[in-house]
């Protein structure tokens, strides 16, 4: 119960808010097959109204452990609003390439089953369709007091992933390119944006 009260507050932050990091990833997705959006991770639901605008007029499906923290009145949504769905990322309620790109923005690091998490998402892509995971650096100087501050209120699971730990699970679960991008002139940055992108059919 602690935990779910601390995940919860946490939420309601104004960070949470930020839909930063979903723009710089967005920047280097394309290029995308045809499709809808995937949000892991709906929090408040801003980061699916800003795919929803960003990626107009692809449907985007935002999914969540629990639902509780949503402001979709707060929200300024794009032409299609998001749809949001209670789902685990391990355990992915929909048909193989159904969408064309996922995002997992500051929520991977909190995932069980890392792995399977990575199978799901490349089962649901489309082909050349593209896994964006936005996320604390395990090489960073700070990961290791996340790591402490998320065990003591929020879940044990927590673990900063680092670049290589992420092309690992991208490559066993069968992703055929991947790529890391940090800001520009921030390149020992908190942040990494990692892009792994599924092979598309040969012409």
């Amino acid at each position: 119960m602690a935990a779910k009260f601390w995940r919860r507050l946490f939420a309601r932050l104004p960070i949470a808010r930020s839909t930063r990091a979903y723009a710089f990833g967005l920047q280097h997705v394309a290029p995308l097959p045809p499709g809808p959006v995937l949000d892991i991770g709906a929090g408040q639901g801003f980061g699916a109204a800003h795919l929803s605008r960003a990626l107009a007029p692809r449907p985007v499906v935002s999914i969540d452990i629990e639902l509780g923290c949503l402001k979709p009145a707060h929200q300024e949504a794009g032409p299609v609003p998001p749809r949001f769905v209670l789902a685990s990322a391990t355990d992915l309620p929909f048909a193989a390439e159904s969408f064309a790109l996922a995002a997992a923005v500051m929520t991977f690091h909190c995932l069980p089953q890392p792995q399977r998490v990575f199978r799901e998402v490349y089962r649901a892509l489309r082909p050349g369709g593209v896994f964006l995971v936005a996320d604390v650096d395990g090489h960073h100087w700070m990961a290791r007091p996340f790591e402490v501050v998320e065990h003591w209120f929020i879940s044990p699971l927590t673990r900063a992933y680092t670049p290589e730990d992420l092309t690992a699970l991208a490559r066993a679960a069968g992703f055929a390119e991947t790529q890391v991008y940090r800001r520009p002139n921030k390149a020992r940055g908190f942040m990494q944006w990692f892009v792994a992108r599924k092979a598309a059919p040969a012409s």
